[in-house]
């Protein structure tokens, strides 16, 4: 008798796609009508980066890349560009998980924290060069910071209440043709 049920990965990625939208609604609602004095945390990238440290089977790229274009566009950012640094980002943790398996947590923040950056710079120096009005510096490393600091509690969050752990040597579990 075959097994009806969803694959895991199926129902994480449907989970995933849950939080997704209830962050961009999230930061949506109109919670004060002043600018804000501070960046705070981008934790729907901190959250993509530590199912794609985590489990990269969990995160398909085309729909992290039509999430990000999405928060892209409602967001009122340049269509595109932070959606196709974090396709990037996203890739360079996938194509580094399984070296991360066997690493402490702090390897999977150094690698998380370089990524971080190298985006954040990339995505700076492209506003520029393209002539674009952007944030002043001190909002964008706020939130970098800010992004940085808050991993740590979402990872513990997605391993501890979401269930999102590191696969493990010995795993069978098929994640797409890859083991």
């Amino acid at each position: 008798m075959s097994d009806r049920r969803l694959p895991r990965a199926s129902l994480m990625c449907t989970f995933y796609v849950g939080l997704s939208l209830a962050i961009v609604f999230c930061r949506l609602l109109p919670i004060s009508t002043l600018p804000p004095s501070w960046a705070g945390p981008d934790l729907w990238l901190a959250l993509t980066f530590a199912f794609a440290a985590r489990r990269p089977d969990y995160v398909p790229i085309l729909l992290v890349a039509v999430l990000a274009l999405g928060m892209d566009l409602l967001l009122q950012r340049p269509p595109g560009l932070w959606a196709a640094l974090t396709v990037l980002g996203v890739e360079t943790l996938r194509a580094r998980a399984p070296a991360l398996r066997d690493l402490t947590f702090l390897s999977e923040w150094a690698a998380v924290a370089s990524t971080l950056v190298i985006m954040t710079l990339s995505y700076r120096i492209l506003l520029t060069v393209l002539a674009v009005d952007q944030a002043p510096l001190g909002l964008g490393l706020m939130q970098l910071l800010s992004t940085l600091l808050v991993y740590p509690a979402v990872a513990l969050v997605a391993h501890g209440v979401l269930g999102v752990r590191k696969r493990a040597p010995g795993d069978i579990e098929p994640a797409r043709g890859r083991i």
